[in-house]
């Protein structure tokens, strides 16, 4: 069986035993090198024995009793050295022990140096290598010109005392591997993995490129699973070299009973391009039809064009919407078709993108899958003779079709100025922004609207100030900021006939609360004056540590309240509370909190709260966010969420880790998503670590179904894993 190259990952394969065996075979072939005059070496060489003989008729020289050769880092210790000259072959015997280059350490009998040591054989021979690994074969042949031949080889990375017998974990022992230098291929015969000397899995030949071959045609290792829901899944691959820069990977997969497929993958490369195509198709089970004839594609090109346009066309199309994600082909929940260029300079950045979605939830509907055709953005700064003043100027034009049922056409554009000046009594900040749209509505939202031409203009100016002060007060030091803006828009009010779509999701929030244009959108455009205040805090303290916190709020002073200003109503003139804390100690434990207070109740209206506890041998963390449900205009219920994690060291190298999610919305508890995990890390002689866990995951959809899944994992040292689960979902 011949195997590949090729820049892959892979779990417990076939490709594992190939690569174990090849390091092993390279550090030998590498170490016998070292001692070859061909291989470049300008130290000095020291040497020293108890008694040295030399006969200047035969050219024989030879060295007894405690033979010390030193080059180095390289070392080689022996009780006999005989060397010939003027054949130029040397043999040491007894208790010979080579130290390589790399800190690799070799024990023989008998090492055989010929050809002015281009040729090198030893018997039997152990090697330690200076990760831990270790290598024994009955003997080893090394050939500068044809390569290496080990006879009875026994491979294991376990930290055990290979030398004096003591049985490993795990192995891999051949009946002879041979290097091909002619034709750089490495060759096994008889490859038996062997668990605490009970041998388990075999191959009775395996092939591969050596390693000097980036990439070769030939097989891939094959891939085997286990699942509830597919039985024994298998896989093949076959891996093509097309050319210098570009390649090509076909792989048959047979999914247990539920049917048959076929991913292929074509890579390429250019100078300035690349090219990454999965093609997918095949006769598989969906929740549709049973033996569906399904296709699918994932295709990534990119390329930089000249003048640093940087462009990248994605195609992402299933003809049946949920098999790659059922079969692990990937996990998208949506599949885009789009192309996007942009260019970034100095002042100036460029966008322009187009793009179709598929979307793949529960829930879509093909109707409201958007659609852009195209969008163009332009941003520039301009350069100014003033210092500290910024002018930034933004166009965009937009065609935005079957996004929530809307067809819509857009052209905006804004100038907006800052100031920056500073002075005894603070920090003062000017800004002012001027905007216009043009829209043309073809279809409103879900067929009720308004549907026609729309003219929009926008102007605000802003004045901030604020002040750092650093306070010192016995071993505490702290530096507080408040900062207040005023702010002030006059807007063409178009929020009774747009669809309020870029701006939907706004909530005022500490990263907003003191923008010019909190909204961002361009949708949601209202005159009004407002008022924002605010102080953050940033202090060391010896026992709290690092503490950070924020507290603010905002008030309308005449016309309209923005929406999102306050979730209780968008009636009222103030805002809610913004305030946010976090706490930092050195390596104890951990806690932020952050929420928006009711500005005249202080019923929290959203909290999001994180705190850990680091202990000893335990580690305990809690997560809690809650959303009042007049947060959104469409929410129909608050939500509440409870995540507790908890880590515990129970010795001897076991851990176990705990997941709990909590759904309390509306005081019902519900046990949402599970994870349990027992895991025996350092593992046997630091070569075999194993976990046992069980997981419940509650989210499904049309053709994922929620999952209760037990799992074994066994975990090879440099090798892989091997892995069960699915077991009773």
């Amino acid at each position: 069986m011949f195997f590949s190259t090729a820049s892959l990952q892979y779990s417990f394969t076939s490709r594992g035993f190939c690569n174990l065996v090849l390091y092993a075979s390279v550090i030998i072939m590498l170490g016998f090198a070292s001692l070859s005059p061909s291989h470049a070496q300008t130290q000095p060489i020291d040497f020293s024995a108890d008694e040295v003989t030399s006969n200047a008729e035969t050219g024989v020289v030879i060295a007894t009793g405690n033979v010390v050769f030193n080059q180095g880092a390289m070392q080689l210790k022996a009780d006999r050295v005989e060397y010939d000259r003027n054949n130029g072959r040397a043999i040491a015997t007894g208790n010979i022990i080579f130290v390589d280059n790399d800190g690799n350490t070799h024990y023989t009998d008998t090492l055989e140096l010929e050809n002015n040591f281009a040729n090198a054989f030893a018997e039997p021979i152990i090697s330690q290598f200076s990760d831990g690994s270790w290598l024994g074969a009955a003997n080893v042949d090394y050939s500068a010109e044809n390569g290496t031949s080990f006879e009875d080889s026994d491979f294991t990375p376990c930290n055990c005392d290979f030398k004096e017998g003591e049985i490993p974990v795990w192995s891999l022992k051949t009946s002879s591997s041979d290097h091909d230098k002619k034709t750089k291929t490495v060759f096994h015969k008889n490859v038996i993995m062997h668990l605490y000397d009970v041998p388990i899995m075999y191959f009775p030949f395996l092939s591969h490129p050596d390693w000097t071959v980036r990439r070769r045609s030939g097989l891939l290792p094959p891939q085997v699973s286990f699942s509830s829901d597919f039985g024994t899944s298998y896989a093949q691959s076959y891996y093509w070299v097309t050319g210098k820069t570009h390649d090509l990977e076909i792989t048959p997969h047979i999914f247990g009973s539920k049917g048959r497929g076929v991913k292929t993958t074509y890579r390429q490369r250019w100078d300035e391009s690349t090219l990454n195509a999965k093609v997918y198709f095949g006769r598989l089970n969906t929740f549709k039809n049973s033996q569906e004839d399904v296709a699918g594609i994932d295709a990534n090109f990119s390329t930089l064009l000249a003048d640093n346009w940087l462009t990248k066309v994605t195609v992402q199309r299933a003809s049946q919407d949920t098999f790659m994600r059922r079969y692990n082909f990937n996990d998208l929940e949506e599949l885009k078709v789009a192309v996007l260029t942009e260019r970034i300079d100095r002042s100036r950045y460029t966008r322009i993108e187009a793009n179709d979605i598929q979307d793949l939830k529960k829930t879509s509907n093909p109707e409201a899958e958007p659609t852009v055709l195209p969008s163009v953005f332009h941003e520039r700064y301009l350069e100014t003779a003033i210092e500290d003043l910024t002018l930034r100027l933004r166009m965009s034009a937009l065609q935005l079709n079957n996004d929530d049922y809307t067809d819509v056409k857009r052209w905006s554009s804004e100038l907006y100025a800052r100031q920056d000046v500073g002075t005894n009594y603070g920090n003062l900040g000017f800004e002012a922004r001027v905007s216009g749209q043009y829209r043309n509505i073809e279809t409103p939202t879900k067929g009720v609207g308004y549907t026609g031409e729309l003219g929009q203009a926008t102007a605000s100016i802003g004045v901030a100030w604020s002040q750092p002060i650093a306070i010192n007060f016995q071993t505490r030091s702290a530096i507080i900021e408040p900062k207040i803006k005023f702010v002030s828009t006059k807007a063409t009010d178009r929020s009774a006939k747009l669809p309020n779509r870029d701006s939907s999701d706004f909530r005022l929030d500490e990263a907003n609360l003191f923008l010019l244009h909190r909204e961002q959108g361009e949708d949601y455009n209202i005159t009004n004056t407002r008022f924002d205040g605010g102080a953050s805090l940033s202090m060391w303290d010896n026992t709290l540590g690092d503490v950070t916190g924020f507290i603010g709020s905002s008030v309308r002073l005449s016309n309209q309240t923005p929406r999102g200003f306050n979730t209780a109503s968008d009636n009222d003139r103030y805002s809610d509370i913004l305030a946010s804390l976090t706490i930092q100690p050195d390596q104890l434990y951990s806690l932020s909190m952050s929420g928006r207070f009711h500005p005249r109740t202080l019923e929290l209206n959203e909290t999001q709260v994180k705190a850990s506890l680091y202990l000893d041998k335990t580690r305990l963390g809690l997560s809690y966010n809650q959303l009042s449900n007049s947060f959104f205009n469409t929410a129909t219920e608050e939500t509440e969420t409870v995540v507790l994690t908890a880590y515990q060291d129970l010795g001897h190298q076991w851990s176990a880790n705990v997941s709990q999610t909590y759904e309390t919305t509306n005081k019902d508890r519900k046990l949402s998503d599970t994870s349990v995990t027992l895991e025996y890390a350092g593992g046997l002689q630091d070569c075999l670590t194993i976990s046992i866990g069980y997981t419940r995951d509650s989210e499904d959809d049309r053709d994922i179904k929620p999952v209760d899944e037990v799992f074994l994992l066994f975990n090879f040292k440099y090798l892989g894993s091997v892995s069960t689960s699915g077991i009773g979902s």
